[in-house]
């Protein structure tokens, strides 16, 4: 049987693969029905789905990697996952790698955050020293026991410098990650998404072209007017896609808001149309046909 690590390692090494972010077993299993290669596990979407907390590192390692394995025991595509600062020391770090693995992950990406970690649309977010997320790289990397699983390091220093931020990749990238996250939230003191369309494509190039490897996006949605195919085209290799959690969200607010204000939810069965209205066939997306066949055949009364 083909081991997902090398899946997602090859699906790296081709380029041009989008690995939407998914947050539980049935967003992923929808991504693999879609058609995608590859999915990424988002650490936001875990903590707000499993915690119904902001992301703020409130996760422990164990819910992170049980969470993982119910994920990689539904679907058949490889999951990137993200471990934020690795939950601790460096012993901690490679613990997390070595339970990772367990779980069935492909492989993680770790980041540069000091402790408390925030989310990136945080400006409260500050990074160790290069040394420091040097030695949490390498003890990622010498706690892998399959050389397949794919590490990645992510680097939040754009709270310095975008120039921080490259020299940072391309020391990861020296110590041996198979690919880089830079962060580009800010841009030299400026919002990323205060730059107009150009300007921002301007700095994604600019990454692609000055680390000296393979990389991958932060997960937000492209400049207007552009796709990620776009983004592959400016050279990264894995573009992740957080569209799954924020679609969710909505549509259920808005169902919930429609039900309490008109006892019904036809208006948005109606907005946001698809076969997973019928019970029947959102079972079968989740492999109701499979688990009957396995029941059929082992039943004596069949």
């Amino acid at each position: 049987m083909r081991r997902m690590t090398t899946s997602l390692r090859e699906a790296i090494a081709a380029g041009g693969t989008i690995a939407p972010s998914c947050f539980d077993p049935l967003s992923a299993r929808l991504a693999e029905l879609a058609g995608f290669r590859a999915v990424h596990l988002t650490g936001m979407g875990v903590e707000a789905t499993l915690l119904g907390s902001p992301d703020v590192g409130l996760l422990s390692m164990s819910e992170l990697v049980e969470h993982a394995a119910r994920i990689t025991g539904a679907i058949g595509i490889p999951l990137l996952a993200d471990i934020d600062t690795g939950f601790g020391s460096v012993l901690n770090v490679q613990r997390t790698i070595r339970e990772m693995q367990r779980a069935g992950a492909a492989g993680i990406h770790i980041e540069d955050q000091a402790l408390p970690k925030h989310c990136p649309v945080l400006p409260t977010r500050k990074v160790v020293s290069r040394e420091a997320a040097l030695d949490r790289l390498k003890a990622a990397l010498d706690a892998r026991t399959d050389p397949d699983f794919v590490i990645v390091g992510r680097t939040d220093a754009d709270m310095i410098s975008l120039d921080e931020v490259i020299e940072r990749c391309n020391l990861f990238l020296e110590a041996g990650a198979d690919m880089v996250m830079p962060l580009y939230s800010v841009v030299d003191g400026k919002p990323y998404g205060s730059l107009a369309p150009d300007e921002q494509m301007a700095v994604v190039r600019r990454l692609t072209s000055e680390i000296a490897g393979p990389v991958m996006n932060m997960g937000g949605r492209p400049p207007k007017g552009y796709n990620a195919n776009d983004l592959i085209d400016a050279g990264f290799r894995l573009v992740i896609f957080g569209c799954a959690l924020p679609a969710a969200v909505n549509a259920m607010a808005a169902g919930f808001r429609e039900l309490i204000e008109t006892g019904n939810c036809t208006g948005l069965m109606d907005t946001v149309p698809g076969p997973y209205w019928d019970t029947l066939r959102l079972m079968q997306a989740v492999g109701l046909d499979e688990h009957v066949e396995v029941e059929q055949r082992y039943s004596a009364t069949a």
